[in-house]
């Protein structure tokens, strides 16, 4: 399989970073390819885990802060007078 780079340019900066780096040409593409593969996952899971947190604001939001109850009333409702749970 075959790759061909057209921009001069693009092909001095490949050479240079293999030659600085001490490897093959190839060796180099593939690390420099590896690296920018796993930032665009890494991205991409941090936009999933911020839908997500965002999801669960937005339902913790529509419960309301506990449905006008103070503190004690929600804990009376949870524990029986000995402070077991209910």
């Amino acid at each position: 399989m075959g790759l061909s780079i057209k921009r001069v340019e693009t092909e001095r900066k490949a050479r240079a970073v293999a030659e600085r780096m001490g490897v093959g040409l190839t060796e180099a593409i593939d690390m420099a390819l590896d690296r920018t593969w796993k930032e665009l996952n890494a991205d991409d899971a941090a936009a999933e885990r911020a839908r997500k947190r965002e999801a669960l604001f937005a339902r913790i939001q529509l419960r309301g802060a506990g449905n006008g109850k103070s503190l004690q009333e929600i804990e009376d409702e949870m524990y029986d007078e000995h402070g077991l749970p209910r």
